[in-house]
């Protein structure tokens, strides 16, 4: 579950794009019409700037900025009561209901170790919890949802006035996450007390592979466990939103401004991935070259 947060069979040309790429930065062009789509990590620490000038580069030579959802809503104080209430249990009920007795003494376990608490969270269901705990590991280790890449280029068009649009809006990001409310509590937690234990070699090894731009290895690391272990977690956040916004990116390739449209790193490879649907409906998908 923590891979939801880096909130995913490539056919052989497109994984040889993928891999040679260096870059995780795109240009998808179909005549003279062209847009830029990146790849980011919505986590970072202070130690991971500057960001590949790619980046950089791109952001400078685009009109509008493009991310998955309005930044300033989904991170206000009001939209995170709206989120909490969305997992809150009613009728008195409470995550160790939910779980098999086991699994509830090993996330007592876990919360004890780790000073997380789950007194206070058990109100809350599975999903909610666990990406609780996956945010508090993070900060732990210097990750900050407010130095993502997202963030950082939000941040930059907000200081000139740049225009920013939204794939989505807050409240379509909330309905997709409400739908894996009722999700198997026990399936959800093992697999998070399980990626917990190995996240500081999945954040390194991911990182290093975003940058590369290696989309087929960052499936794999990210991705592979999610399909096999929580499909529906998958389908919900990953399938049923890349086929939502496909038509609207293909929408800005008609439009007089170059984007640059910025998404999860997850969403762009695999055989559920952006690249690959774009492809298949004409357009030139090329990694993105730094200009002299």
């Amino acid at each position: 579950m923590k891979k939801i947060l880096i909130a995913l069979g490539l056919n052989c040309s497109l994984l040889s794009v993928g891999v040679a790429a260096e870059t995780s930065l795109y240009e998808i062009s179909k005549g003279e019409q062209k847009i830029y789509l990146g790849g980011t990590i919505h986590v970072l620490r202070n130690s991971d700037y500057p960001l590949p000038a790619e980046y950089e580069q791109a952001y400078e030579q685009t009109q509008i900025l493009v991310l998955e959802t309005d930044m300033k809503k989904s991170n206000s104080p009001e939209f995170g009561q709206q989120f909490a209430q969305a997992f809150t249990y009613s009728g008195g009920k409470n995550l160790a209901q939910d779980l098999q007795p086991k699994l509830w003494q090993q996330l007592q376990e876990y919360a004890d170790k780790n000073q997380f608490p789950l007194g206070q969270m058990s109100m809350f269901k599975a999903v909610f919890v666990s990406l609780s705990m996956s945010i508090v590991e993070m900060q732990k280790r210097g990750y900050g949802l407010g130095q993502g890449v997202d963030m950082y280029f939000y941040q930059k068009a907000s200081l000139v006035n740049k225009p920013v649009q939204e794939l989505e809006s807050a409240e379509e990001v909330l309905a997709h996450m409400q739908a894996l409310v009722d999700l198997d509590a026990n399936q959800i937690i093992k697999s998070t007390l399980s990626d917990l234990s190995k996240i500081d070699k999945v954040m390194s090894q991911s990182l290093v592979y975003w940058r590369k731009g290696d989309l087929e290895k960052l499936d794999k690391e990210m991705a592979k466990d999610m399909r096999e272990q929580t499909p529906e977690v998958y389908q919900h956040l990953l399938v049923n939103r890349n086929q939502a916004w496909l038509p609207k990116i293909e929408s800005m390739l008609t439009t007089p401004e170059t984007e640059l449209v910025l998404v999860g790193a997850l969403h762009l490879g695999g055989k559920d991935g952006l690249l690959k649907a774009l492809k298949a409906r004409g357009y030139q998908v090329k990694p993105y070259a730094l200009k002299k």
